[in-house]
């Protein structure tokens, strides 16, 4: 049976907004932390949460993916709402018919807004055997934001696919997981879903290569022989750290990053493609290439001086004369 696969991309976390107003609040003060790009494009240990969701639908039969950018009111899988965008709404009706004529049996409906060990193949066997129209998957605190749909129900559909499927909802069965979920609503349960990985309390993995004990290098990432390294920790591919870093307390330097001479990296996260300067103390926060975030004080500051933070490839990087990658120590 053929399977399709419909992805939203959410752009906001947290509770569904009341009001027009709240709507704008929330953006305002997600647009601050992170990056522009929604939080699933943001490389978690080596890899997306959008590209890890592709993959899972893939190993679960998934032959192919529509992918649509949700606007800043979405809430949920099913599109039912009146805040979502025209724009949004026309893009994933479009998407159902395109799946419906290409005639796939069952159709698989995703929300990436968090994360979950959910094995799609488990649901998909789930919703199979019990023969329904729908089936949504639950946690102990709610809805997943995924449903597995019998495309028979949405052929010969005479009006919007949304009202096909909202009128399924009230004989939906429903899918109750009891594993690892995180619904990365704020900047400390991203911290925290990456702690988890590296620790192996979830399923989601470093990619690349386990150097010493709990300690994984991406490719090419190059570290040099004065660093100390405390595992759990992660250094991403294309990452540089120059000359007497300490990295640990289970932190993460994810790829294409530049730490300089002498800084220490504790319990933090440092995201994709940032230079951090020489001599800095990174202790319990997420660092982008232009802001910082304290997960203790829950403050997020902006910085302007790219001798601390910056992008990378902007500037030269200091390798003190060092050679990279002659040897490393670890710390035990």
């Amino acid at each position: 049976m053929k399977i399709g696969a419909i992805l939203t991309l959410a752009t906001t976390n947290g509770k569904e907004a009341e009001s027009s107003e709240s709507v704008k609040d929330a953006a305002r003060k997600r647009r601050r932390f992170l990056s522009n790009a929604p939080d699933v494009k943001l490389d978690v240990l080596g890899k997306s949460l959008l590209e890890r969701t592709i993959d899972k639908l893939g190993d679960a039969g998934v032959e192919a993916t529509t992918i649509i950018p949700e606007g800043p009111a979405g809430t949920q899988v099913l599109p039912t709402r009146s805040l979502l965008s025209n724009d949004f709404i026309s893009a994933w009706e479009r998407a159902v018919a395109d799946w419906v004529q290409q005639g796939v049996g069952t159709l698989l409906l995703v929300r990436t807004g968090g994360h979950s060990d959910l094995d799609f193949e488990e649901l998909l066997r789930f919703h199979g055997e019990r023969g329904a129209a729908l089936t949504q998957a639950y946690a102990a605190d709610g809805s997943l934001d995924m449903a597995v749909v019998n495309a028979n129900f949405l052929r010969d559909v005479d009006g919007a696919y949304r009202k096909t499927l909202s009128g399924l909802i009230s004989d939906q069965e429903r899918f109750f997981y009891r594993g690892y979920v995180n619904r990365l609503r704020r900047p400390q349960d991203f911290r925290r879903l990456m702690e988890d990985a590296l620790s192996g309390k979830c399923d989601l993995r470093p990619v690349g290569t386990e150097v010493g004990p709990g300690i994984w290098f991406g490719s090419g990432a190059e570290v040099d022989e004065s660093c100390a390294i405390d595992g759990p920790a992660f250094v991403g591919a294309g990452t540089r750290i120059a000359a007497c870093c300490n990295i640990s307390g289970g932190s993460a330097i994810e790829r294409d990053c530049e730490i300089d001479c002498g800084t220490t990296v504790e319990q933090s996260w440092i995201l994709q493609e940032t230079y951090v300067g020489l001599g800095l103390n990174v202790r319990r926060s997420i660092v982008s290439n232009q802001k910082m975030f304290h997960l203790d004080r829950k403050t997020e500051i902006a910085i302007s001086d790219p001798r601390l933070i910056r992008a990378t490839k902007s500037l030269p990087f200091a390798r003190a004369g060092a050679a990279l990658l002659n040897k490393l120590q670890i710390a035990n």
